[in-house]
């Protein structure tokens, strides 16, 4: 065994299916030639897929659970597991099997080649919700326009080369998007398509319609400042709009024909003061995000394994 690949699993409420999960993506990636370590990372589940990770890991030596303190989030999940991993080749796949394990030995003949990133890419995102793929779709259209990253049908199904494991562990930011920065670091890269299969076990991604609206807008204001910017632009629309209200209105009163009642004032009032609001609060998530960075709080905590004074 010359070398170790790594593979990263961030869990999360995943006992009924993770054991066997883990047990299935190990046979999938072992080989003859190279050691194995497994991280699953245990993001803060409030089931009991900690202490299924627990007893796996007493059966297999090679699988090791990270504990997080609490729900931190995958981006923050995969932060930790990475800084975990002590391959020369990183794996990263979800633990209910839709990032198909058996492409494993496929993206280490690539990596072998000399390339540094192997993404999996999505063919066909199989039978996913239709508001899913809506705004996938959406997202991804937002973040090559605005971004200038094209992400359509990328996942977090990726080998990466420890050169860029480290480059990426460097980053300074706090609030990460995983996909996004390693698309963005363009290090020599291959894809690999797959079919997004079923989950192993059955039940429905934990990601709620809400979740995944505040996720993808936190990920498009880490790419782009568009935002920031269609503020000016809605301002200006705004009084340019106003302007044309305004000399309407006083060409009728010059006319002796002004409309009686508040119509116009009205309109004028919820027209700029929604565009007021709108930017006020493009503005403020920006300033949120200054916040955070500021404070400087790692993004996630590791839950120390403590054992009773003897």
């Amino acid at each position: 065994m010359s070398f170790l690949i790594s593979l990263v699993v961030p869990v999360y409420n995943e006992a009924p299916i993770i054991a066997a999960n883990l047990a299935t993506i190990l046979a999938a990636a072992g080989a003859d030639d190279y050691a194995l370590e497994l991280i699953a990372v245990d993001d803060g589940s409030q089931d009991e897929s900690a202490a299924e990770i627990s007893r796996a890991a007493d059966a297999d030596a090679r699988i090791r659970l990270i504990r997080l303190t609490r729900n931190f989030g995958k981006e923050a999940a995969l932060h930790a597991g990475l800084a975990q991993a002590q391959g020369a080749a990183v794996i990263v796949l979800d633990g209910d099997l839709q990032h198909p394990p058996q492409l494993i030995a496929q993206m280490l003949a690539i990596w072998r080649s000399g390339v540094c990133v192997v993404e999996g890419i999505k063919s066909d995102r199989g039978h996913e919700a239709l508001h899913h793929g809506l705004l996938a779709r959406g997202f991804y259209g937002l973040l090559r326009r605005f971004g200038g990253l094209d992400l359509a049908g990328h996942s977090d199904f990726k080998l990466l080369d420890r050169v860029v494991v480290d480059a990426y562990l460097a980053f300074p930011e706090k609030q990460r998007f995983f996909r996004g920065m390693i698309s963005w670091a363009a290090y020599p890269s291959a894809q690999i398509p797959f079919v997004v299969p079923e989950r192993a076990g059955g039940g429905a991604s934990h990601w709620s319609k809400l979740k995944l609206f505040a996720y993808a807008i936190s990920n498009l204001t880490s790419f782009s400042s568009a935002p920031l910017r269609l503020v000016t632009y809605l301002g200006a629309a705004t009084l340019l709009f106003g302007l044309v209200i305004g000399a309407n209105s006083l060409l009728q009163k010059f006319e002796g024909r002004a409309i009686s009642g508040f119509t116009t004032v009205n309109l004028l009032i919820i027209i700029i003061g929604g565009a007021i609001l709108l930017s006020l609060g493009i503005i403020g998530h920006y300033l949120a995000r200054l916040y955070d960075e500021v404070k400087g709080r790692p993004s996630y905590l590791i839950q120390p394994e403590r054992k009773p004074p003897t």
